[in-house]
C-alpha cells in the first residue's frame, strides 16, 4: 500500500524570481529547485555530522521517488519587470587607469539587467510525493530538513518550509506530471545529490593554482511535462477512415446499429497486429480482461475502440447546422503514457483489412489529423454532446438526482480530474439526442455485456476541454462518445 506525504514551501513576499531552463520566469517551482535548496540548507549548514549523514540518506530517498504532484498558488507574470545595473568584472581595468594616474569610475562599467518575476495570489506551494514505503521512518528528519529552508530560487526569494504526512485541505492549483504539453520543469534523478556534491567541490578548487577550471552546469536529472488539472489536455489517439476493401469507396455504416459492429471489427484487428508487440501483455489494454494479480480500476490503462459517425454541416432556415451521419471513420484512443504504442499499431492498422468470422467487412486507410471531422471529435471546446447516447454505470430507478450522480461517476471514471468536474456549468440529459441526426438513445444496440440506462448528454464547462471524449459504460466500445458543438 502506497503512502503520500508533502513537503510545503511558504513565500515570505509575494513575488517569485526563479528561471527555468529557457530563461523565463518559472512556476510552479520545479522540483529540483526544492531538492537543489534542501540539500544547501540540510547540509550546508548543518555542523553536525550524524545529522548531515542523515539528511544524505534522505536526500538520496527522495531522488528516487517518481516525479510529485504540485499543489501551487495562482500566479502570473508582474505587468512592468524592473530594470537593474550591476558591476562589470572590469575592476582590472580600473586599476590600471588609477596605476597611470588617469581617472576611471567603477560605477560606470555597468550592464543592464533586467529582472522578471511572478506575482504570488497566496503563499504556499505544496510537493505531494508518494511511495511504498513507510514515510513515518524519513518523516522526523525531512521534517527538520524542510524547516531549515530559508530561500527558495534567488536568494531575495525568502521562505518558510515545512514536511508532513497530512495532505487534506490543500488550497491551490493542481499541477500533474503528464507526458506531453504542459510546462517542462526539472526534477532529481538517482545520483543527483552526488553530481551536486561533485560540483560544490569543483567549484571550491576552481582557483587552485595558476589554471581557472569553470564549473560545468549541473546535468544529472531529468525534465518533466506538468500540467494543471484543469488544462484541456487531449489522449493520444490515432484515426482511420473505413473503406470499402476492394473498391476503396468510402463506407457509410447506420450509427443506430453497427456502432458495436464497427467497434468489434477495429478491437479485432488491433488485437490481431498487436501479438507479440514490444508494449507488454494485451489482456487488459485491448481486451478488458484483468491480468492475473491485478486489479484493475478506472485509472487502469486502457484502449478505446470508437466509430466516428460523420459530422456534415448543412444549410437550413435558422443558418448552418450540423448534421450526424453513417459512421465512416474510427479511432483508437489511449491514455497518457501510450503514445510510443499507439504510433506502433498506426503503423501496423494502415491498409489493413477488418476481418470479422472469416469474411472482410471494410479496410482502414490513414486519416490526417486536419481532417474536419475528425476535429470535430479532437478539438478543445466548452460544449460537447453526443453522437452515440451514454450507457449510465448503475441504474438511475427514474430519480434525476440519481441520474446526474452517475453521470458525473462516469466522467470520473472517464479519468476528468476533480477540478474538471467540479467546472462543469450545466449538465444535461434526455432520451432524444441534442444533434440533428441523432435517435432516440435507446434504439441504439449496446455491445454485449454492456447495460444501463441510455441517454444522449449535452456537457459545458467553465474552461475547455479537449477531446477525444467517450463516457459511460461502454465507452472502450463506441458508447457515449462527444462532439465539440
Amino acid at each position: 500500500m502506497s503512502s503520500k506525504f508533502r513537503v510545503s514551501i511558504r513565500f515570505l513576499q509575494p513575488y517569485s524570481h526563479g528561471r527555468g531552463e529557457d530563461g523565463t520566469p518559472e512556476w510552479p517551482p520545479s522540483p529540483l529547485r526544492l531538492f537543489q535548496a534542501l540539500a544547501a540548507c540540510s547540509l550546508g549548514r548543518e555542523p553536525n555530522e550524524e545529522r548531515r549523514r542523515g539528511a544524505a540518506r534522505t536526500l538520496e530517498w527522495l531522488e528516487r521517488l517518481e516525479a510529485p504532484e504540485i499543489v501551487a498558488a495562482r500566479a502570473a507574470p508582474v505587468s512592468n519587470p524592473y530594470r537593474s545595473y550591476v558591476p562589470d568584472n572590469v575592476g582590472d581595468k580600473v586599476a590600471r587607469a588609477w596605476s597611470a594616474g588617469r581617472e576611471a569610475k567603477l560605477e560606470e562599467y555597468r550592464s543592464e539587467k533586467d529582472v522578471d518575476a511572478v506575482k504570488l495570489e497566496d503563499d504556499a506551494v505544496h510537493y505531494l510525493f508518494e511511495t511504498a514505503e513507510d514515510v513515518a521512518a524519513q518523516l522526523p528528519t525531512l521534517q527538520r530538513m524542510a524547516r531549515s529552508l530559508t530561500h527558495v530560487g534567488w536568494g531575495i526569494d525568502h521562505v518558510a518550509g515545512d514536511a508532513d504526512a497530512d495532505i487534506s485541505g490543500l488550497a491551490g492549483e493542481r499541477w500533474l506530471p503528464v507526458r506531453h504539453g504542459g510546462r517542462l520543469l526539472r526534477i532529481p534523478i538517482p545520483g543527483t545529490l552526488a553530481a551536486l556534491e561533485e560540483r560544490h567541490r569543483l567549484f571550491l578548487t576552481r582557483l587552485e593554482g595558476d589554471t581557472f577550471r569553470p564549473v560545468t552546469p549541473l546535468s544529472a536529472f531529468a525534465t518533466v511535462s506538468y500540467a494543471r488539472a484543469t488544462d484541456p489536455m487531449p489522449r493520444p489517439y490515432i484515426a482511420f477512415r473505413v473503406v470499402q476493401p476492394t473498391t476503396g469507396d468510402r463506407l457509410s455504416l447506420d450509427p443506430v446499429t453497427r456502432t458495436r459492429d464497427v467497434a468489434a471489427w477495429l478491437r479485432h484487428a488491433v488485437a490481431e497486429v498487436a501479438e507479440g508487440w514490444p508494449f507488454g501483455p494485451t489482456k487488459t489494454l485491448i481486451h478488458g480482461h484483468p491480468e492475473e494479480g491485478v486489479r484493475m480500476g478506472p485509472s487502469t490503462p486502457r484502449l478505446s475502440f470508437l466509430p466516428l459517425p460523420t459530422i456534415s454541416p448543412r444549410k437550413g432556415r435558422n443558418g448552418v447546422h450540423e448534421h450526424v451521419e453513417g459512421i465512416a471513420r474510427v479511432a483508437v484512443v489511449g491514455q497518457a503514457g501510450l503514445e510510443a504504442a499507439l504510433e506502433w499499431l498506426k503503423a501496423h492498422l494502415s491498409g489493413r483489412e477488418l476481418e470479422w468470422r472469416g469474411r472482410v467487412v471494410a479496410a482502414l486507410e490513414p486519416l490526417p489529423d486536419q481532417d474536419w471531422v475528425l476535429k470535430r471529435y479532437t478539438a478543445a471546446s466548452t460544449r460537447w454532446s453526443t453522437v452515440t447516447p451514454v450507457v449510465l454505470p448503475g441504474y438511475d430507478d427514474g430519480s434525476r438526482k440519481k441520474a446526474e450522480k452517475l453521470l458525473r461517476n462516469a466522467f470520473a471514471h472517464a479519468g476528468f480530474e476533480r477540478e474538471v468536474l467540479e467546472s462543469i456549468q450545466t449538465l444535461e440529459w434526455r432520451r432524444v439526442g441534442f444533434r440533428v441526426g441523432t435517435e432516440l438513445a435507446a434504439r441504439y444496440l449496446p455491445p454485449d455485456k454492456v447495460v444501463g440506462p441510455h441517454y444522449h448528454v449535452r456537457v459545458r464547462f467553465a474552461r475547455e476541454v479537449a477531446g477525444p471524449l467517450a463516457i459511460g459504460s461502454g465507452r472502450f466500445r463506441g458508447m457515449g462518445v462527444f462532439a465539440a458543438e
